[in-house]
C-alpha cells in the first residue's frame, strides 16, 4: 500500500500503513480507508509545475520549479524563478542533494541540517525525505468521525512503533466521499502540536481526486505557514530513470 499526497518540492509520501486497523461505524477499518486513498494518489511517475508561497508574518516570498517523480523514491525539482533559478533537488531513496548553480556545487543534506525548513519553507527536508516505509513505524486506528470545511471525515490517529520516528503521533481526517486527507496534525512524544498542514484544493484526474493545493503550519514558528501548488499535473507519463543521477544534477 502506497499513500502519497504532494509534499512540496518532492510529493513526498503523507502515509503508508499496514497491518489490522479498527473499524468505524461506517464498518470500514483504517486499512480501508488508506487504500481508497491510495486509488487517488499513486501513481508510477509525475510532473508537474509547482510554486511554494513562504509567509512569515506579512512577507511572502513566492518561488517557481518544474518537478519530475518516479513513485516515492526518485525525484526532481528544478526552481525557475529569478532569485533560484537553476537551483536542483535530487531525492533518490533516503539521500537528498541541492545543486547550486552560482557555485556549480552540488550539497548531501544530512545531519542537523535535515531538520531545516526546504527554501525556508515550513517543510523540513526530513519530512521531504519520508517514503513509503512509513507502514513499517505507525499503527493506525479510526478514532471518529468530523467535518473539515463542511465534508464529513474519517479521523484516523497514528500511533509510532518504532523509536526512529520524526513524529510520535498523527492525526488525519480524511474526506468520507473523495478519500482524500483534508487536514494532518503532527505530534512530538511529549504531545506538543509541531505542525499543521491542510488540502485547500482538490482536483479530479480522470476517475481520481488529487490534492494540488496545500497548506503546512510549523507550529513552532509564529506566523509562519507554506502554501504549495501544483499545476499541469501529469501521471503516469514516460520519464527517463537516468535523470535521477548525480552525474546529470549539474547540467
Amino acid at each position: 500500500m502506497k499513500t502519497r499526497t504532494p509534499r512540496a518540492i518532492f510529493t513526498a509520501a503523507l502515509l503508508c500503513t499496514a497491518g489490522a486497523g479498527t473499524c468505524c461505524a461506517a464498518g470500514l477499518s483504517g486499512d480501508e480507508i488508506l487504500k481508497r486513498m491510495d486509488a487517488n494518489t499513486s501513481y508510477r511517475t509525475i510532473e508537474y509545475d509547482g510554486t511554494l508561497a513562504i509567509y512569515s508574518g506579512d512577507t511572502v516570498r513566492t518561488k517557481e520549479m518544474k518537478a519530475t517523480a518516479m513513485g516515492t523514491s526518485k525525484a526532481l525539482a528544478e526552481f525557475t524563478n529569478p532569485e533560484d533559478k537553476g537551483t536542483k533537488f535530487l531525492k533518490i531513496d533516503k539521500n537528498l542533494w541541492i545543486y547550486f548553480p552560482s557555485e556549480q556545487d552540488t550539497v548531501k543534506i544530512s545531519g542537523h541540517m535535515l531538520k531545516e525548513g526546504m527554501m525556508g519553507s515550513d517543510v523540513s527536508y526530513q519530512d521531504a525525505l519520508e517514503s513509503d516505509d512509513l507502514f513499517k513505524k505507525y499503527a493506525v486506528t479510526v478514532s471518529g468521525e468530523d467535518t473539515v470545511d463542511g465534508r464529513p471525515c474519517y479521523v484516523l490517529t497514528l500511533d509510532a512503533t518504532v523509536k526512529d520516528v520524526q513524529y510520535e503521533t498523527r492525526k488525519m481526517w480524511v474526506d468520507e466521499e473523495r478519500f482524500v486527507a483534508l487536514k494532518q496534525e503532527m505530534h512530538a512524544k511529549s504531545g506538543k502540536l509541531l505542525k499543521v498542514s491542510r488540502v485547500l484544493e482538490v482536483q479530479q484526474i480522470g476517475d481520481r481526486f488529487f490534492p494540488v493545493r496545500e497548506e503546512i503550519s510549523d507550529q513552532l514558528k509564529q506566523g509562519s505557514r507554506t502554501q504549495f501548488l501544483m499545476a499541469d499535473v501529469r501521471l503516469d507519463v514516460p520519464v527517463s530513470e537516468s535523470m535521477f543521477s548525480l552525474r546529470n544534477l549539474g547540467r
